[in-house]
């Protein structure tokens, strides 16, 4: 792909990120929550309960409980499979995804800065989705491959307000890739389109003791608009494209008791905007001679929840154990679901551990297996979709991490 001058830089910064990012969408939508250990096997249930550098994404007012400073790295590998029965004029067709392995990384660091300051920073897969099926498949008018990769760097700063009462602010700084694929009709050659961006968005956090033992935490995640450049390809003609993509903004709630000996039980909610990802659209700056159209597909997704349970029982000194069940809405209404995202809701369940390796080292493991509802498709003849049904849509994750606090 031809990269504008102005990308390369931060093609070069976030190339390995990138690398490793892209994954099948795991969230409702194509958003990821894989973000650490921990957020796995609690089922993002952390917001009012911070244990290591994993806050500045969960919630970074939440950084003010850790003193010194933190660290912790690690990766999820991410393992989707579905079938995806079409009925066309010639018959039914079983056609299953090109499998995959998907490893997002994660990273985060947290440093106190004095008695009420605290500074943070993340780097983490927010977005990811990959799809492919074979070239002669028969949606492939709709298509054949997308690959979406975003990868973040979060800047944040949290402020104590009192021993009860703790603000946070960052900064979203969002790499974001799009590849697409597709046949196109009475044409010997496929389309493929890819471009990149940087967009740009804000966070803020609150975490709050209403109890001795029971904390809310409350993030927002604004919207980071997008502007990719790129270029298509039709065989060996090429053409400069660009196009804009928003992506949604979140607001998360949740609730942390830590009452019971041993316990930690949460529970959390998030309300994406995915209405703000109205369409996909990749435009060609200048007529091109084959006279083939715009990539676009009209999206009108709607705005949902996700909710979350967790708990954590401490063992002993070294040894934590975490579950957690998560449900995700789909925000895919039925009138525009297509192949480009497989659709439905989804169901989370999920199981942790945290060992203290000593030296202030902690070695974090997560397992998840993550179910999608069943969904049949009608047809829509102008946009390549056939009747299809959705079925067997299974995902096994597991992530791992390596922490300090020092």
């Amino acid at each position: 792909m031809l990269i504008r001058n102005r990308q390369h830089t931060a093609r070069a910064l976030f190339a390995l990120a990138l690398m490793l990012g892209a994954g099948n969408a795991l969230a409702a939508g194509f958003a990821l929550y894989e973000t650490s250990t921990r957020a796995v096997g609690l089922g993002g249930a952390t917001l009012g309960a911070p244990t290591g550098a994993e806050t500045v994404y969960d919630n970074p007012a939440g950084m003010t409980a850790l003193p010194g400073s933190s660290v912790k790295a690690g990766v999820a590998i991410i393992h989707p499979t579905m079938d995806i029965d079409v009925t066309t004029p010639a018959g039914k067709q079983r056609t299953t995804p090109s499998e995959k392995w998907f490893p997002p990384p994660f990273a985060y660091y947290t440093q106190q800065m004095g008695d009420d300051f605290w500074l943070g920073l993340g780097l983490h897969s927010p977005y990811g989705l990959g799809v492919k099926h074979d070239d002669d498949w028969p949606g492939r008018y709709n298509s054949i491959e997308t690959l979406i990769t975003a990868f973040d760097v979060t800047p944040t700063v949290a402020y104590k307000v009192n021993d009860r009462l703790s603000l946070a602010a960052g900064l979203q700084v969002m790499y974001f890739d799009i590849k697409m694929t597709r046949a196109i009709p009475n044409v010997p050659a496929l389309l493929e389109i890819e471009g990149d961006s940087v967009g740009y968005g804000g966070i803020a956090a609150l975490s709050f003791k209403l109890l001795d033992d029971l904390t809310l935490g409350l993030v927002y995640r604004s919207e980071v608009k997008q502007e990719v450049e790129g270029d298509a390809s039709v065989g060996p003609h090429s053409f400069d494209a660009e196009g804009d993509i928003t992506l949604p903004a979140s607001y998360s709630i949740g609730l942390n008791y830590t009452g019971i000996d041993r316990w930690n039980l949460g529970a959390v909610a998030t309300y994406t905007g995915w209405s703000s990802y109205d369409e996909l659209t990749m435009r060609f700056k200048m007529p091109n001679p084959l006279g083939i159209p715009a990539a676009s597909s009209n999206k009108s997704w709607d705005d949902v929840w996700r909710f979350g349970l967790g708990a954590e029982y401490q063992m002993n000194e070294r040894l934590a154990l975490q579950a957690g069940y998560v449900f995700d809405c789909d925000p895919i209404a039925s009138a525009h679901s297509d192949y480009l995202l497989p659709p439905g809701d989804r169901h989370i369940v999920s199981l942790g551990a945290n060992y203290a390796l000593g030296n202030d080292w902690t070695l974090g493991v997560a397992l998840a297996f993550l179910k999608v509802r069943d969904v049949t498709l009608q047809p829509r003849p102008a946009e390549g979709v056939f009747p299809t049904k959705f079925t067997n849509g299974d995902t096994h994750i597991a992530a791992f991490s390596l922490a300090r606090n020092f």
